[in-house]
């Protein structure tokens, strides 16, 4: 299996549906589930789905909920055109598991997708950490991207 890093295609379309709400106050609601490295995710994920998603102590099926920086425009000539957003850190407490990648989803979305099919935990973007990461009795932390128009998590261009 496989563990793509990117948004997802579904999430570029339902962004021009607006299904999606970042605002940070008032927004919709995105949580974030660790995978294991048997999991497929990729850009055709289109929701959260329990497949290779991780097992262990003091971990929840579903993930964390994440704290939204809100939307932003780049403020420079060079960045003008971009939107972003990003998540406050997350932390995993004392969790026993051995994660390979993560799913960011929203679990309140505000609209339908383009069939009119009302949608149930869609999928925003997959993150491939690269390698395993192991937490026994420990806090595994998950730290953002700077939210700027150059490293902000969910760029627009």
């Amino acid at each position: 299996m496989s563990i793509f890093q990117g948004l997802t295609s579904s999430f570029k379309a339902e962004v021009l549906l607006g299904v999606h709400d970042f605002r940070a106050t008032g927004g919709d609601t995105f949580m974030i589930a660790l995978y294991d490295s048997t999991a497929d995710l990729n850009a055709n994920t289109t929701a959260y789905t329990t497949t290779g998603e991780v097992t262990g102590a003091n971990y929840t099926a579903g993930g964390i909920t994440l704290t939204n920086l809100g939307v932003t425009t780049g403020s420079t000539s060079a960045t003008s055109g971009v939107g972003f957003t990003s998540f406050s850190p997350v932390v995993f407490a004392n969790v026993t598991v051995v994660a390979r990648g993560a799913l960011i989803y929203n679990t309140t979305p505000s609209a339908t997708d383009a069939n009119n099919t009302v949608l149930v935990n869609p999928a925003v973007c997959v993150l491939d950490f690269g390698a395993d990461k192991t937490a026994t009795a420990s806090d595994l932390t998950i730290t953002f991207p700077t939210n700027t128009a150059d490293d902000a998590i969910i760029r627009i261009a």
